[in-house]
């Protein structure tokens, strides 16, 4: 199996990055037999994905293995005044707040479809999508559960700056300016 790792820009988001994008999301996240599911991937891409690409420093990257779409990453520049930057600003301890919150990149998602999982691509998509970076510092939350995002982060130099915030997420940080990759 080979796989490809693309960047793609907001202007480059056309229908087929789309369905793309909205497939890899309902294979991940929903059961395709349910029309919700299919409306909730439908809405990521038309509502969700539009408004993130709009933000500065938007980047997506997406994973392709022998011809199909496998997987994708995103994020962009968070700042005070965003939705989750304020929210961490209430959630977070006071000084992980000073320290990281404002002028960082926000990882957003990095979702692989599941037949393509455990073959590194969730490893490619990080490492491009973090390559080069401006921002001094990045943050993301996933599950607190040691699993699989955990030990991708865990070895990729991601430090857990709040073990569980607001009962179900964990906040990890990454020193860009320490970074190797």
């Amino acid at each position: 199996m080979t796989t490809t790792v693309q960047a793609v820009t907001r202007k480059q988001i056309d229908a087929e990055i789309r369905q793309a994008l909205a497939a890899i999301y309902l294979a991940a996240y929903g059961d395709p037999s349910l029309p919700e599911s299919q409306l909730d991937a439908d809405n990521f891409v038309t509502s969700t994905i539009r408004r993130h690409s709009r933000r500065a420093g938007f980047r997506l990257i997406l994973a392709t293995t022998d011809g199909e779409a496998s997987g994708y990453a995103y994020g962009f520049t968070g700042k005070r005044g965003q939705f989750w930057s304020d929210w961490l600003s209430g959630a977070a301890p006071a000084d992980i707040v000073e320290t990281w919150v404002g002028d960082h990149f926000e990882l957003v998602d990095i979702v692989v479809d599941p037949k393509h999982r455990g073959q590194g691509i969730a490893g490619l998509l990080h490492d491009r999508l973090v390559e080069g970076l401006p921002q001094q510092k990045a943050l993301l939350a996933t599950t607190p559960d040691g699993g699989a995002a955990a030990r991708l982060y865990g070895g990729r130099g991601w430090q857990v700056l709040v073990p569980e915030i607001d009962g179900a997420k964990a906040l990890y940080g990454l020193d860009l300016a320490d970074r190797t990759v």
